[in-house]
């Protein structure tokens, strides 16, 4: 049945996720990124200013995606 060929899947992917632990958590986040990047975007979609505020290093727009990736 077609439940059963999905659990099977699921065992063997599980097994597969086992054996692999790093490439599968990576799998997984990437599956995902898209995701978590819509819902941390989704609040600013009305701005229409952003003021950094920042000390030593990189300010202004140069430091705006090292923001965005940090809050993702």
């Amino acid at each position: 049945s077609r439940a059963r060929a999905e659990a099977a899947a699921a065992a063997a992917k599980a097994e597969a996720f086992g054996q692999f632990q790093d490439a599968a958590v990576v799998d997984l986040v990437l599956q995902r990124l898209p995701q978590v990047a819509e819902a941390v975007a989704q609040p600013l979609l009305g701005t229409r200013r952003v003021t950094l505020v920042g000390g030593s290093g990189a300010v202004g727009v140069a430091k705006i995606p090292s923001e965005i990736l940090d809050l993702v």
